[in-house]
C-alpha cells in the first residue's frame, strides 16, 4: 500500500480517473493496520477494479480537515475525482460491496445509464416515510449522541420513521445540507418539510397536538 504524506500527494492521488480509495488512519490503531491488510486482500480479489492509498490522519491534517475525518480508521472512496463514499470504522464487507457498486457504474457509465439528479435523489429519500431521519448511524446503532437521543425521543412516543446513515453516503451527507440549508445532524423531516435538528424537535415533541399528527407504530 503506497502512503501519502503531503496533501500535494493527497490531491494528486484523489483527482485521477477511475475507483480510488484513501485510508485514513494512525499509527497507534491497530484496527487501521488490520484494515490496510483487508485492503491489501481486496487489491488482489478484485484486481483492477480500484487503486488504494494510506494517510496517517494525523500527520497530514490538511487532508483528514477537507475530508471532514472525524476518526480512524475511516475509508474515502473517490470517483473519477469526486468524493463520492465514506465508511467509518472497520467493515470489511461494506467496503467490498461498496467497491464492487461503484466498479460496475464507471464500467457502464458509458451506456447511457441514467444518473439521478441529486436534488431528485434527495427529495425522494426524504419523502421515503412521513416521517424521516437523516441521522449517523442506523437506530440499532447510532454513531454519534446527538443521533442516538433523536432515536430515543422517536421511540419514546412509538413514532413510525425511516432512518438514513448519512455516514454510509458522502455526496447525500454534503448534499443535503445545501437542499436544506442546515448544517448539522441529525436532521429530521414530516411529510417532506424539514422540522430541524434534535434541539426543535425537543421542542415540538412537547406539544400535543404536533405529536397527535405523527404516524405511530402499530
Amino acid at each position: 500500500m503506497s502512503t501519502i504524506t503531503d496533501v500535494a500527494q493527497f490531491e494528486e492521488f484523489t483527482k485521477k480517473t477511475g475507483l480510488n480509495l484513501v485510508l485514513f488512519g494512525a499509527n497507534w490503531s491497530d484496527v487501521s493496520e488490520k484494515l490496510q491488510n483487508v485492503l491489501k486482500e481486496l487489491s488482489t480479489d478484485l484486481s483492477g477494479k480500484f487503486d488504494y492509498s494510506y494517510v496517517d490522519a494525523e500527520d497530514v491534517a490538511e487532508a483528514s480537515l477537507a475530508t471532514n475525518i472525524e476518526a480512524v480508521p475511516t475509508v474515502v472512496f473517490f470517483k473519477d475525482g469526486k468524493n463520492v463514499h465514506r465508511i467509518d470504522g472497520f467493515h470489511p464487507t461494506e467496503i467490498r460491496n461498496v467497491i464492487i457498486t461503484q466498479s460496475f457504474s464507471t464500467e457502464t457509465g458509458g451506456k447511457n445509464v441514467e444518473v439521478k439528479d441529486l436534488n431528485t435523489r434527495l427529495k425522494e429519500l426524504i419523502n421515503k416515510d412521513r416521517v424521516t431521519l437523516f441521522m449517523k448511524g442506523l437506530p440499532a446503532q447510532p454513531r454519534c449522541g446527538f443521533s442516538r437521543t433523536m432515536v430515543q425521543l422517536l421511540n419514546d412516543h412509538k413514532v413510525k420513521f425511516y432512518a438514513f446513515d448519512i455516514l454510509s453516503d458522502e455526496e447525500v451527507r454534503q448534499g443535503l445540507k445545501k437542499y436544506s440549508d442546515w448544517p448539522t445532524y441529525p436532521q429530521l423531516y414530516l411529510d417532506g418539510e424539514l422540522l430541524g435538528g434534535l434541539d426543535v424537535v425537543k421542542e415540538e415533541f412537547e406539544n400535543p397536538e404536533f405529536l397527535s399528527k405523527l404516524p405511530k407504530i402499530a
